[in-house]
């Protein structure tokens, strides 16, 4: 693959959508991360990618762009402003306050309470992109926020459609191939054996995160190459080992919910609402059904 050009001077001062480009922040999953301002938003991330002739950046960026307006919640990244500039490149401005933490980036081991609040969070991210016809597609460390205290869901570059579609008909070729191996390692069985994602796979890959936060540990064993058709093909023979194996100390209704949400069967983790119901019972927000532990 050509590799894409990684530029830190923004090719305009100001974007057409009239933010103006502050500093260079960080690099992004695929580019650079800004700050941008603008007089009545105040300052803003929003990722600036340079495709080139990079056919599968230039699909991914149209798959991202295709979201826009899926974010409109508390518990979603959303995406103010995603177009194309003149000169071919990417740029999408981002609901994301410029303090916000990706917890890929953050050093501190999570309590179990606090897993426990990030999945709740995430399960109503996950309500409100599936009532939107979306699937995140890809969740996994580099796509959370913390902010404020709160978790965030976003990075919708591989987002499907309930159908199983991508968004951008020609980023279906790259999937998953090209996915990162920091989001395969999460990926449902189903996707694993070649079927596209569902509700279904996005909350398993939450369960298998939550295990991941838990533990340091991922449910399958990661085989030791790098080669992602390997990597697929071994996690795709490979069942999730008991998360007491690494932790004994976890209570037993978060043991519970990690067992049901990584059920290799997806009409066993068919239920999202019931998912949100453990999960605010777990962290005190509302009392437990007398079913809890059914």
């Amino acid at each position: 693959m050509r590799a894409h050009r990684l530029t830190l001077s923004p090719p305009t001062s100001r974007t057409p959508s009239g933010y103006s480009f502050a500093s260079h922040k960080e690099a992004g999953l695929f580019g650079n991360r800004w700050l941008v301002t603008k007089p009545d938003d105040g300052e803003r991330l929003a990722d600036f990618v340079a495709p080139d002739d990079d056919q599968f950046l230039v699909s991914v960026c149209t798959n991202s762009m295709f979201t826009k307006g899926a974010g409109e919640s508390p518990f979603t990244v959303g995406i103010i402003y995603a177009g194309w500039l003149e000169n071919g490149d990417f740029y999408q401005v981002l609901d994301l306050e410029k303090d916000a933490v990706c917890l890929a980036k953050n050093s501190d081991k999570l309590s179990e309470h606090a897993v426990l609040n990030l999945g709740l969070s995430l399960i109503r991210a996950l309500k409100h992109l599936h009532k939107n016809e979306f699937v995140h597609g890809a969740i996994c460390p580099e796509a959370i926020y913390a902010v404020n205290g709160r978790y965030k869901l976003g990075e919708y570059w591989w987002a499907h459609t309930l159908t199983g579609k991508t968004l951008d008909p020609d980023l279906f070729q790259y999937f998953p191939m090209r996915v990162s191996l920091s989001a395969l390692r999460f990926f449902a069985p189903e996707v694993l054996l070649g079927f596209p994602p569902q509700r279904e796979s996005d909350l398993y890959a939450l369960g298998a995160l939550m295990y991941y936060l838990l533990t340091g540990e991922t449910p399958c064993r990661m085989p030791s190459e790098t080669e992602p058709m390997i990597v697929i093909e071994k996690l795709a023979k490979e069942s999730p080992r008991s998360i007491l194996e690494f932790n004994k100390n976890l209570s037993k209704p978060t043991v519970l919910i990690i067992e049901k949400l990584l059920d290799k069967d997806p009409d066993n983790r068919s239920n999202i609402f019931r998912f949100e119901e453990m999960l605010a019972a777990a962290v005190g927000e509302e009392p437990a059904k007398e079913d809890f532990l059914d």
